[in-house]
C-alpha cells in the first residue's frame, strides 16, 4: 500500500474557534477537491473476518517500521475503551493495529470517577510509571499542566509526518507555553437532537434533515416547531436531556472561555455567546424545555418514541448500542432520525459543539515512545478509509442503523471538522469551573431561569481575576 496516495484521501483537519456570528466570519479553511474530511468514532471488534483482517493489516503499512524495546503502555482512566467491554467486545481497532504492528499492548491502571485526580497525583508522585490518560473530556486541561501532571509530548512526534500533519491544526489549537500537552488525535460530534419522525409527520412539520439539507435548521425554526408541538395538558413535551445548556450556547459559535495564543481568555461579553444565552433563557421562559420536576428530576428519552416529546439532546452514543435499547427509547430505527444542534438565525455557519479524542502524557510517564506509537495507529484506524468501513459495518449490521443515519453522522462529523467549538471551561481550575458552570451565575443559568446579562454582571469580575491567577501560574512555569 502507498502510504501517501492512501493519506491523500484524508483531511488536513482545520479547526476554527471562530467568534463568527452575524456573518462577521471566522479562520476557517474549507475542504478541497483533494483533501475530505474522514472521522469516525472509536468501534470495538468482537470478532474480525478474514477481510477485514487483512484491510488492518494493509493499514498497519501506514505506520512506522520500528521495534519497540518496551511494548506495554499503561492507561490510568476510571474506564477501559481498548479492551472488552459490557457488550461483550473484545479490542478497540487501535488496539489491533498496536498488536500487530509492534507486538503491543496496554496495560489498564483503574481508578474511579470521584479519585481521578487524587490518585493520579498518587500515581505520579509515587513513580508508578503510568504513561497515558484521557484528555478529550477537557476536565483536567489545561490546569493540570501547571500543576505538573503532565508532560509535553512534542519531542516524540513528527507533525511533518503523513498520519500526524492530518491533525497538526487541531493540535496547535491547545498549545501551552509554545509545547503541545493534549495529544489529538480527531474531533468528532458533540452533541445531536434525536427526534422520531412519525411524530414530525404527525404535527406536519417538515423533517429536520430537510429542513438542514436546506440550510433552514435555525433556532427560530427549531423554536416555532417546540411551540407548535408541546401542549403539557395533553402530554406533549418539548425539549427533553441532561445536555442542553452547553451545545446550545455553543452552537452560537462562541466558548465562554477558550485558549488563545497560550493564555486562558474570557468571552463572556462576547455578543454571539449572548444571543445564544437569550436563546436558551427564551426557550426555558416559554415552557418548551421539559420540566423535569414534574418527572422526580428525570429524562425521559422514551417519550420520543412514544410521541409524547418532540426533541432530545444527547450525545451520539445513545444511538450506538444495543438496537433493543435505543429503539425501546426513541422507536423503531425507521422512524429514529437526528440533526446537528440548530444555527443562530444570523450565523454565518453551523458552528458544532465538538467533542475530542484526546490524551495526555503523565508526568514521569516511563514508555512515552510506546504512546507515540499507539497515538499513531489511533489516527491510522480513526482515518483510513477500511477502518472507516469496518466502523460503518459495525453501526449498521451490530447497532442496527439505516444507510441514512450512517449518512447523518458522517454530515455531522464533516460539519464539526469545518466549524467545531469546545468549551474548555470544565478543565480551567477549580474555582473558576465552579462558577462558570453553575446553574444559578454559570453557563446553565439560562435554564434555570436566570437572564444572562444579569448573570455576567455577577460572574465576570471573578472570572476574569481567576484568569489572571492561572496565567501567571502558566508565566511561572519553568
Amino acid at each position: 500500500m502507498n502510504k501517501r496516495r492512501t493519506m491523500a484521501g484524508v483531511a488536513a483537519v482545520t479547526m476554527a474557534l471562530a467568534s463568527a456570528c452575524g456573518g462577521t466570519g471566522g479562520d476557517s479553511t474549507e475542504t478541497t477537491a483533494e483533501t475530505t474530511t474522514a472521522i469516525t468514532v472509536a468501534i470495538n471488534t468482537e470478532t474480525m473476518s478474514e477481510e477485514d483482517s487483512k484491510k488492518m493489516d494493509d493499514v498497519s503499512d501506514l505506520l512506522k517500521d520500528e521495534e519497540l524495546e518496551n511494548k506495554t503502555i499503561k492507561w490510568f482512566s476510571f474506564y477501559d475503551p481498548f479492551h472488552a467491554t459490557t457488550a461483550g467486545n473484545q479490542k478497540s481497532l487501535s488496539l489491533d493495529l498496536f498488536e500487530r504492528k509492534y507486538d503491543g499492548e496496554i496495560e489498564y491502571i483503574q481508578t474511579t470517577w470521584s479519585n481521578r485526580f487524587t490518585d493520579l497525583s498518587t500515581n505520579i508522585l509515587g513513580g508508578t510509571g503510568i504513561d497515558f490518560c484521557a484528555g478529550g473530556d477537557l476536565d483536567s486541561y489545561p490546569k493540570g499542566v501547571p500543576n505538573g501532571q503532565f508532560d509535553p509530548y512534542d519531542q516524540y512526534v513528527d507533525f511533518g509526518d503523513d498520519l500526524w500533519s492530518t491533525v497538526k491544526d487541531l493540535n496547535d489549537m491547545f498549545e501551552l507555553k509554545g509545547s503541545h500537552y493534549l495529544i489529538c488525535t480527531q474531533p468528532s460530534a458533540g452533541e445531536i437532537v434525536i427526534y422520531n419522525r412519525q411524530t414530525i409527520q404527525n404535527m406536519g412539520f417538515e423533517d429536520p434533515a430537510d429542513l438542514l439539507e436546506e440550510g433552514k435548521w435555525t433556532w427560530s425554526t427549531f423554536k416555532q416547531m417546540l411551540s407548535d408541538y408541546v401542549d403539557v395538558d395533553s402530554e406533549q413535551y418539548g425539549l427533553d436531556g441532561w445536555f442542553n445548556e452547553k451545545p446550545l450556547m455553543l452552537s452560537g459559535g462562541v466558548a465562554p472561555v477558550e485558549l488563545k495564543d497560550g493564555k486562558l481568555v474570557s468571552n463572556l461579553y462576547d455578543e454571539c455567546l449572548e444571543k445564544a444565552m437569550d436563546f436558551a433563557y427564551d426557550l426555558n421562559q416559554s415552557g418548551l424545555v421539559l420540566d423535569k420536576n414534574l418527572f422526580q428530576w428525570n429524562v425521559h428519552p422514551e417519550f420520543i418514541g412514544e410521541g409524547k416529546e418532540l426533541f432530545y439532546i444527547v450525545g451520539g452514543y445513545a444511538l450506538e448500542g444495543a438496537p433493543d435499547i435505543w429503539t425501546a427509547q426513541f422507536g423503531s430505527p425507521e422512524d429514529v432520525m437526528f440533526v446537528p444542534i440548530p444555527k443562530g438565525d444570523d450565523t454565518d455557519a453551523y458552528y458544532m459543539p465538538a467533542g475530542l479524542e484526546a490524551y495526555m502524557l503523565c508526568k514521569g510517564a516511563q514508555n512515552p515512545e510506546g504512546v507515540a506509537r499507539f497515538m499513531e495507529c489511533t489516527l491510522a484506524a480513526n482515518f483510513d478509509e477500511s477502518s472507516k468501513q469496518i466502523a460503518n459495518d459495525r453501526l449498521k449490521n451490530d447497532y442496527g442503523w439505516t444507510d441514512e443515519m450512517i449518512e447523518m453522522r458522517q454530515k455531522i462529523n464533516e460539519m464539526t471538522a469545518e466549524h467545531p467549538i469546545y468549551s474548555i471551561h470544565t478543565g480551567v481550575p477549580t474555582d473558576l469551573m465552579n462558577i462558570l458552570d453553575s446553574g444559578d451565575q454559570g453557563i446553565r443559568a439560562p435554564f434555570y431561569g436566570h437572564d444572562w446579562p444579569t448573570v455576567r454582571e455577577a460572574l465576570a469580575p471573578a472570572a476574569d481575576l481567576l484568569i489572571e491567577e492561572f496565567n501567571a501560574s502558566l508565566d511561572a512555569m519553568e
